[in-house]
C-alpha cells in the first residue's frame, strides 16, 4: 500500500524522537479536490489521536495511521525526504494522477500531456496546471504557483496550454480555467 523511502523514514523518527508531546506515529492526510487532484499531508499522532478504525502500518520506531475511508487515495503512493534548493522537506512521489475508472480516456491523456509538456515548460517560472476535471470533451485547468495571479495567465492560457491540448487531443472542444488569480501571493487581478 503505502511505501516510505529509507531516508523518509530516518526523518519521521528523528521528528517524532524530537517532539515533546507523546506522539505514537503519524497520521497520513488525502484530500480529493477533484478526480484528478489529491492534497497530501502529515500529522503528528498521540495516544488520545489514534482510533480504533484506523488502518495501522508498522515501521521500524514508529506506525503509519491511515483513516480507512482515504485508503484508496493513499494506494501506491510512497513518501520520501528530499532537499532542494527551496528547502527540505517530505514529498509524496507517485501519486496516482488517473483514478482506475478514468483511463483510456480524454482524461488521461490530458494528464500527459500537462505532466509531460506543459508543466515543465512553465516550471521555470515558478507555475504549474493541474487538471480539476473533464465535462465530455471540455477540460477544466487549474493554474497554481507563479501562474496563480500573473499578467501573463490568459496569454499562458490561450497560446500555451490550449494550443499544446487542443494539438494533442483534438477532440477537446474546451478549456476553461477555474483558477482564483486574485488570491495570489502577489496577483495581478485585484479582487
Amino acid at each position: 500500500m503505502i511505501k516510505i523511502t529509507d531516508i523518509a523514514q530516518q526523518k519521521i523518527r528523528e521528528a517524532i524522537k524530537n517532539n515533546t508531546d507523546s506522539v505514537i506515529g503519524i497520521r497520513m492526510l488525502a484530500q480529493a479536490l477533484s478526480p484528478f487532484q489529491v492534497q497530501y499531508g502529515l500529522a503528528f499522532v498521540t495516544e488520545k489521536g489514534a482510533s480504533p478504525k484506523d488502518i495501522v502500518i508498522n515501521f521500524e520506531g514508529f506506525n503509519i495511521y491511515i483513516e480507512e475511508d482515504l485508503k484508496a487515495h493513499l494506494e501506491g503512493v510512497t513518501l520520501d525526504f528530499q532537499d532542494g534548493l527551496h528547502g527540505s522537506g517530505f514529498k509524496f512521489l507517485d501519486t496516482p494522477r488517473v483514478p482506475k475508472e478514468y483511463k483510456g480516456t480524454i482524461a488521461e491523456k490530458v494528464v500527459k500531456v500537462i505532466d509531460e509538456e506543459i508543466n515543465p515548460s512553465i516550471a521555470g517560472h515558478g507555475g504549474f496546471v493541474s487538471l480539476v476535471d473533464i465535462k465530455g470533451t471540455e477540460v477544466i485547468i487549474r493554474m497554481g504557483g507563479g501562474c496563480q495571479g500573473c499578467g501573463m495567465a490568459n496569454v499562458t492560457l490561450k497560446e500555451g496550454i490550449e494550443v499544446a491540448l487542443k494539438q494533442a487531443i483534438p477532440e477537446i472542444t474546451a478549456i476553461y480555467d477555474v483558477t482564483e488569480h486574485a488570491n495570489g501571493k502577489n496577483p495581478y487581478y485585484k479582487s
